[in-house]
């Protein structure tokens, strides 16, 4: 069950992602990771799905070992929507369930509304897209300009700063400069936060927030719960924005009851 690495010729994109095949498998899991990272970032929470699920794991366009075409510099949040369509419509091959992390749960639901006859479930993990009094602020936090903005988002993104990135800071900060981050940002318009794809998320939602997280407040998931009234809600104490590498142990234990069709929302 190890993983194997595969691309997708798209038009303007190679797209990568690894896939880890199971000899009987209780549904295929897509993971889409968020902005700025790749699908490294669910290493700690693959052993536990990969036991009972088929599981894929993209790197979006221009992230991990996905490579863009000459002449493409980056994707929009549309191209990066019409990326994910086009390997699940390639690689699901019967229903399948989506984990979307930050920009990657912003793509999972307008992708899994797109494709509501065939997504068995939508896992939203602390998710961009949802307005809020004060979502106005992310374009700013998000904008890197210089290594001083790259540590105020680092900052931001934990509870507890794990002391083993605070090294690489630097790295991390010419990294999203190459990958054009600010560019996918400076193309996102009000019109494309998820409001009208509320409506159409027929199938079960669940959505996971780390309750100290800075970046995309936690009053974003009560949004959802109000748009998504058949939506389950699960918060994770003591933690920030990336709960699959801040807590994984919990996110884990919350994701394997969703998968087993055990959440049914807590008010």
């Amino acid at each position: 069950m190890g993983a194997v690495s595969k691309f997708i010729n798209l038009d303007s994109c190679l797209l990568h992602y690894f896939e880890f095949e199971h000899p009987d498998p209780r549904g295929t899991v897509f993971l889409v990771h968020g902005l700025g990272t790749s699908a490294s970032t669910w290493l700690h929470i693959l052993p536990a799905l990969i036991k009972e699920h088929r599981v894929i794991a993209v790197d979006l366009p221009g992230f991990g070992f996905s490579r863009f075409k000459p002449g493409t510099l980056f994707y929009t949040l549309s191209e990066h929507c019409g990326a994910l369509s086009a390997l699940v419509d390639r690689a699901a091959r019967d229903a399948f369930t989506l984990i979307g992390h930050s920009f990657g749960g912003w793509i999972a639901a307008r992708v899994a509304a797109a494709h509501r006859r065939s997504a068995l479930r939508l896992v939203l993990v602390d998710t961009a897209g949802i307005y809020y009094p004060g979502a106005e602020k992310l374009r700013d936090l998000f904008t890197i300009e210089s290594p001083a903005s790259m540590r105020r988002l680092l900052d931001a993104l934990w509870y507890r700063y794990l002391w083993y990135f605070k090294p690489f800071s630097s790295a991390i900060y010419h990294e999203l400069l190459e990958r054009n981050t600010n560019s996918i940002i400076a193309s996102i318009g009000e019109k494309d936060s998820l409001s009208a794809e509320f409506s159409l998320l027929t199938m079960p939602v669940s959505v996971v927030w780390g309750t100290e997280d800075r970046v995309i407040s936690p009053a974003a998931a009560e949004v959802i719960k109000r748009a998504v009234p058949h939506a389950s809600v699960d918060f994770i104490d003591q933690c920030g924005h990336v709960p699959q590498l801040e807590r994984p142990a919990e996110l884990i234990r919350i994701v394997r009851s969703i998968l087993a069709g055990d959440r049914h929302g807590l008010d």
